[in-house]
């Protein structure tokens, strides 16, 4: 039940490397310098299974009443921290969490407010960080030399995405996400992401036929979805990136179910 086939947009593989510039450059839709396809998908009802991990499967989904209204939480960030932080030790352990970024979105005309700008739904299956930007986004957050001793101690760094919805119930644009050990990294695409003052580094995902997409139907603002964007780890059984982006439900109404959510980023010391 909730099976559904629906069109992702994949990057099509070309033999420079491709970028693109970010909405923080465009002010709400990222200006592509490559091409793209789309391909209809099986995504499947995570619901209907109980044994994703995230250093299997690269994504677990969990359910808890933040209590905090989506007009209020971005004037309660520091609430909404510790009640992920004291949520999320009891299913990851982890010695320290470190938030670095919140985003909201929304598949309105105007996006959701950000200080960086508005910001619509990802409409391209992508990860937030590469091999390479990964290491680099964790020295700048931790520190150069922070990062070196934590390896050098073999301790182990993972960044995740912790995502959730502000409407009720996310009837419009929902979020799809890959299996990650599904995922074959030559079908990892590094690709430049360009801002006003400098250039990140993120995977566009190219279609194969192996991979195998989830969603969670009717997702509601008391659910909330952790997926990794980059993993220390050298465990060769361990996934380390996992796709996601957002994807049309047939007949969905925008207007009449928008949907609005907030992802957080952070990083996990174990």
């Amino acid at each position: 039940m909730y099976d559904i086939y629906s069109n992702i947009v994949f990057i099509i593989k070309q033999k420079k490397k491709p970028y693109y510039d970010s909405a923080a450059i465009t002010g709400m839709k990222p200006k592509l310098y490559f091409k793209t396809e789309k391909r209809k998908i099986l995504i499947q009802n995570a619901r209907n299974y109980k044994n994703f991990k995230l250093d299997k499967n690269g994504f677990e989904f969990y359910k808890y009443d933040f209590n905090i209204t989506k007009n209020k939480i971005n004037e309660n960030i520091e609430v909404y921290k510790d009640k992920l932080s004291k949520y999320l030790i009891k299913k990851i352990p982890f010695k320290e969490i470190v938030f670095f970024d919140f985003t909201s979105r929304s598949n309105s005309k105007n996006g959701a407010y950000n200080n960086d700008g508005q910001r619509q739904p990802a409409v391209r299956a992508h990860v937030d960080y590469t091999i390479t930007s990964g290491i680099k986004r964790a020295k700048d957050i931790l520190s150069k030399n922070r990062y070196n001793k934590l390896i050098k101690d073999k301790r182990r760094i993972i960044q995740i995405n912790i995502w959730r919805p502000l409407s009720n119930i996310v009837l419009s644009s929902p979020l799809a996400f890959a299996d990650a050990s599904s995922i074959e990294q030559a079908d990892l695409i590094a690709t430049d992401q360009r801002f006003p003052d400098r250039v990140g580094e993120i995977y566009h995902l190219a279609y194969n036929a192996y991979q195998q997409w989830y969603w969670l139907p009717k997702m509601s603002s008391n659910e909330f979805l952790i997926f990794k964007g980059w993993d220390s780890s050298n465990n060769k059984d361990v996934v380390k990136f996992t796709p996601h982006t957002s994807f049309n439900l047939a007949k969905q109404d925008i207007l009449k179910n928008p949907r609005e959510s907030i992802e957080a980023r952070a990083f996990l010391i174990l």
